[in-house]
């Protein structure tokens, strides 16, 4: 594939007018339009057949990379089969996510290992149709009750390596990251043991204190569930765990900008204390993700997508329904952010926070060709993964050439 004429945001800068060759699914050369004869067509270094993509007038970003999504497209990570993965996945990549870690709830003990047999059976296959699957994400069980959230309580339990052995076995070591609750009992031996065993650590659904945010960060903890939401708050005298996460540079942050979790001015704090290179933007996305007001589920609970806000029955947030590009239009529009800027959280960040940055999160040489178009209005027009394109809008121009 050959994309022509789109401003090309690399790590370096824009690159005007830009010509991006994919080759086996990997990015081989950037450079301008014009570098390349005026009447030549760009070419395939190997030749045969490829489809050129005319971008003129959009620019060319990284695809975007979601650590923490439940669902979306009418489907949930627990539904158990591929076929809703796959459907979830599509989905997302409509809104330019190429890269993504389905997550789960609490729940009882029996049902994570049904999902997590699923991944370790699934991950070995054909990749899935839309954004990648890079992972799981174990929100819980591990979780404090009293901050539990919209999280099913009856599916909350103290932590265990028992238990977290033999989710990784039912996944063929395939769960990425877990969030637990540090001040819960047995927390601090499951964080080290976690780390231990090549998982991402990030605390949540907590009230630990300061001081127990730091032992956990000590023991393997890398990063912060949902920055701000369902855990101990910021006080002078009591830090708590939003006072950990801002001043300890050891902890990288994840946050939903879908302008109901959180305010304005805490999401620019929380900038300003991160910066572009410690905070991920992420979705929580529920299955109402991409779909028209109405009922659905998260973690077998009744939830109310209405106006832009998933709830439960009772009024509480309950996930989202938000997408990354919303995501990333609403930072540009409400907090002020550069596009370079939030590419970065939305791309690069969440890539280097998995530990795949050698390979994912921006427009280089040499990585994988997971690629967004966006038009001047900031919408997605193509998401390409692994240099297949998974999502084009109807009237992006393109072309098929031989040679």
């Amino acid at each position: 594939m050959i994309i022509k004429g789109a401003d090309v945001l690399t790590p370096y800068g824009i690159t005007k007018s830009g010509l991006v060759v994919i080759e086996d699914g990997i990015i081989v050369r950037i450079s301008h339009m014009g570098d390349i004869c005026p009447d030549a067509e760009p070419r395939h270094e190997h030749g045969g057949k490829h489809r050129v993509v005319d971008g003129t007038g959009m620019t060319l970003v990284p695809g975007f990379i979601d650590i923490h999504a439940h669902g979306g497209g009418g489907c949930d990570t627990q539904d158990g089969t591929y076929d809703s993965l796959e459907r979830m996945c599509l989905a997302h990549a409509a809104h330019g996510t190429t890269g993504i870690l389905p997550t789960t709830m609490s729940s009882p003990a029996e049902t994570l290992l049904e999902v997590t047999r699923l991944f370790g059976d699934c991950m070995g296959k054909k990749a899935p149709c839309g954004a990648g699957i890079l992972g799981l994400h174990l929100e819980g069980p591990w979780l404090n009750p009293e901050w539990k959230g919209a999280q099913p309580k009856t599916g909350i339990r103290d932590p265990s390596i028992e238990e977290l052995d033999e989710l990784i076995e039912a996944s063929s070591g395939n769960i990425r990251m877990i969030t637990v609750a540090p001040e819960m009992p047995g927390a601090l031996n499951l964080i080290d043991h976690a780390a231990d065993s090549g998982i991402i650590v990030s605390l949540g659904h907590s009230s630990a204190t300061y001081d127990q945010v730091i032992a956990a960060v000590d023991e393997g903890a890398t990063h912060v569930t949902h920055a701000y939401n369902a855990m101990s708050g910021l006080h002078h005298r009591h830090p708590g765990m939003v006072g950990a996460m801002l001043s300890c540079n050891r902890l990288t942050a994840d946050v939903i900008l879908d302008g109901f979790h959180i305010h304005r001015a805490a999401a620019k704090i929380l900038m300003e204390c991160k910066g572009k290179d410690g905070l991920a933007l992420i979705t929580d996305a529920t299955m109402a993700a991409g779909m028209p007001d109405g009922e659905y589920e998260l973690g077998g609970q009744r939830v109310i997508y209405r106006d832009g806000a998933v709830r439960l029955p009772d009024g509480n947030l309950a996930g989202s329904a938000l997408t990354l590009d919303n995501a990333v239009r609403y930072a540009i529009r409400e907090l002020e952010c550069s596009l370079e800027d939030v590419i970065r959280m939305v791309s690069e960040t969440p890539a280097w926070i998995l530990g795949i940055d050698d390979k994912k999160g921006s427009v280089e040489v040499g990585k994988d060709a997971d690629l967004v178009l966006l038009d001047a209005k900031l919408q997605v027009r193509a998401t390409i993964v692994c240099g297949n394109l998974v999502y084009m809008s109807e009237d992006v121009p393109w072309q098929t050439h031989a040679g």
